[in-house]
Parts: C-alpha cells; structure tokens; sequence
C-alpha cells in the first residue's frame, strides 16, 4: 500500500511541472533590439513565471524557425503582411497575442502586457504592432 501511495504521489508530482503557457522569441543574432528584449525581459519572466512559463528562443535565419514564424501569423487574428511583416523580434504569447517589435523601454511594458493577457485583462493601449489569436487557435 505504501508503495503504490509513493507510485501515485511521484506520478502527481511529475504533472505539476507541465507549462501552462508559451512564449516563443524570434530574433536574429545580429539585432541588438532582440538581444535587449532576451537579455532583460526573459529573465524577469522566467523569474516571475518559472516552471509554469516555457520560453523558447528561435533564430530566424534557421529554416524550422521560419515555418513555425510563418504558421503563427497564419493563426492571428487580422494579420495581414506588411512592412513589419519578418521583422524580429517577433514575441508571441500562444494563444493570447503576437508582437512584431520592441522598443529597449517597453521591457515593463511587455511584462504587463504579458500578465494582462494571462489574466484575462485587455493588454496595455499604448503597445503597438500587437495582433491577437483567433479564438480557439495556438501555435503549441
């Protein structure tokens, strides 16, 4: 009996760590604004969110990065390509928002951004370049 209880309770254990949310970063290694964002931004979210944030960074010039870029955008709501259309970094909140762009003094502002939406909260006015998921739809 003990030992099926410590069967079950490492079983419990191990579906705590699944992450809730996703969020991916497009960049390019030669963007210093990507570095800002990976630099600074990550590491408050990874910080604030741990276990239950899986962030992934992928390089555009990489082939897998651009076709799942490139899915993303086909799952925004009102997307439609334009000049900022490939532009990095591309910071995507799966199944709540897209962002083409950053600026180095929106790194509070992306942060609230970002918890906003994870609370169910309308994400921060003044935060250009964001399109949201259609309903129902994730890239995960």
């Amino acid at each position: 009996m003990k030992k099926l209880l410590l069967v079950l309770l490492l079983v419990l254990s191990g579906c705590g760590k699944t992450p809730q949310y996703y969020l991916y970063v497009y960049y390019a290694k030669t963007c210093p604004v990507c570095r800002s964002f990976i630099e600074t931004v990550i590491p408050q979210l990874e910080e604030k969110y741990g276990s239950s944030m899986k962030i992934t960074k992928m390089d555009i010039d990489e082939e897998s990065s651009i076709e799942a870029y490139a899915k993303t955008c086909s799952l925004l709501e009102d997307y439609y390509a334009d000049e900022n259309s490939g532009s990095v970094p591309f910071i995507v909140l799966d199944g709540y928002f897209a962002k083409f762009g950053y600026e180095i003094d929106e790194d509070q502002l992306m942060i609230e951004a970002i918890d906003d939406a994870l609370q169910h909260r309308q994400i921060p006015l003044d935060l250009n370049d964001v399109y949201y998921f259609q309903e129902g739809k994730t890239f995960h």
